[in-house]
């Protein structure tokens, strides 16, 4: 998709925000998605091309309407820009993922910094999109992040695959989504609550990078970059927090495993 010059939302837009009621019954509700781009051009073109996909789409232009439209209204997931008018789209996915945890973010950005890619996957974003994109590619990227909503978000290895999980001390609560032994409580995010259900169904073993990607993220790409590096070392962290038996072991080129605290 060509680079397109970013240009000031109209007191009128030209698309309507507006979503077709949900379909009759007996037909299959197509998913909705709020993409929330300041720029008119980008926003008209992608919605023209998400709705030719098959899905239904709300328009918003600030961020501060895309995170009302965001907790208001029955959205599956959601595009958000991160330089928009008033409220940042940071800012706004934060929101987001603290009141709806279980709707996938992807961040679609003319910001490249390593630094604002690190923040986007931090406050819990899906994933993270820079502009110029190739449309086909994000639209791959939409459908796999609906098809692991669907599925919880979480990898198929815990027994069950609800309620609290525990080894040792140590509990994973996937109704809270928190981490928690006797010393404290923490959240966590989708991505972190499934990198620890990975590591907990096979304490000790060394899972390799495209194993982790593969399971979590549902595609391989991640696994080269410092995405998974940073979200390994928020789940060590909230290891640290709580006191917990067990840190996460990094393994310099192959991977991570689950391995217990040693005693100094």
């Amino acid at each position: 998709m060509n680079s397109v010059r970013r240009s000031p939302a109209p007191d009128r837009p030209a698309v309507t925000s507006q979503v077709a009621s949900d379909p009759k019954p007996g037909r299959e509700r197509q998913p909705c998605v709020l993409l929330v781009e300041d720029d008119v051009t980008i926003s008209d073109l992608l919605a023209y091309n998400l709705r030719r996909a098959g899905y239904r789409v709300i328009q918003e232009y600030t961020g501060r309407a895309g995170l009302e439209a965001a907790l208001c209204q029955n959205v599956d997931l959601v595009l958000m820009d991160l330089m928009l008018p008033g409220l940042d789209g940071m800012t706004a996915s934060r929101e987001i993922v603290r009141v709806k945890p279980r709707v996938p973010i992807i961040i679609v950005s003319a910001l490249t910094e390593r630094e604002k890619l690190l923040q986007g996957f931090a406050v819990g974003a899906d994933d993270y999109v820079t502009k110029p994109f190739d449309l086909e590619l994000l639209l791959a990227r939409i459908s796999a992040s609906l098809r692991r909503a669907a599925d919880g978000g979480l990898p198929p290895i815990v027994e069950g695959g609800e309620g609290p999980t525990r080894v040792g001390q140590l509990i994973i609560d996937a109704d809270t989504r928190s981490l928690r032994t006797p010393a404290g409580e923490v959240p966590l995010t989708p991505k972190e609550h499934g990198l620890l259900q990975l590591l907990l169904a096979q304490p000790g073993h060394l899972f390799s990078r495209e194993e982790i990607t593969e399971s979590v993220w549902h595609h391989r790409y991640i696994a080269s970059s410092r995405t998974l590096d940073v979200h390994m070392r928020r789940v060590r962290d909230k290891l640290r927090e709580v006191q917990a038996e067990f840190t996460v072991q990094a393994v310099r080129g192959v991977g991570y495993r689950l391995a217990e605290v040693r005693s100094a």
